[in-house]
């Protein structure tokens, strides 16, 4: 408790921080956003996972902020003939933008009228984010609009209402 206390009190690091702890203790290093600061435990988000570390072992850990650009984070929904290899590949057409690795995409959900895809890509330079935002909506634009039926698109019933 007297360890929560004593983060609480110095801040070396907030909650949304992105921070690398690294200490025996943690068999190496534990990496990832802080969640939550309590007295007993310090809550790191990893993807979908959360990691609790005592706080005893957080104040003994050398602490590493990690100053890295915000990632794009899109949640589209596609149309139900469209693959997530399709995206892929017009991704790597339409990025121009230097990232740090390739474009992450993972299935969220699937029915029959759409399918529900997750695109993380996060760039080499902060001030690049909003190019390579405008990068990944117009590789997936296409992907993403209703087709046409009879040759009268949503939009178009909409608007004739």
């Amino acid at each position: 408790m007297i360890a929560g206390l004593v983060l609480i009190s110095v801040r070396p690091f907030k909650v949304g921080d992105r921070v690398r702890l690294q200490a025996g203790g943690l068999a190496g290093q534990v990496e990832g956003v802080v969640s939550s600061l309590g007295l007993l435990y310090t809550t790191f988000a990893q993807n979908q996972d959360s990691i609790m570390v005592p706080n005893n072992v957080v104040l003994s850990a050398a602490v590493v902020p990690l100053r890295e650009p915000a990632a794009v984070d899109l949640r589209a929904r596609l149309r139900p003939d469209v693959r997530p290899s399709t995206i892929q590949t017009m991704l790597e057409e339409a990025i121009t933008t230097p990232t740090r690795g390739e474009p992450n995409i993972s299935l969220e959900e699937v029915d029959a009228d759409e399918v529900v895809v997750r695109i993380q890509a996060t760039p080499l330079s902060d001030a690049d984010g909003p190019k390579l935002a405008d990068e990944v909506l117009a590789a997936v634009g296409t992907a993403t609009e209703v087709q046409p039926t009879n040759g009268v698109t949503d939009a178009g019933r909409r608007s004739d209402g």
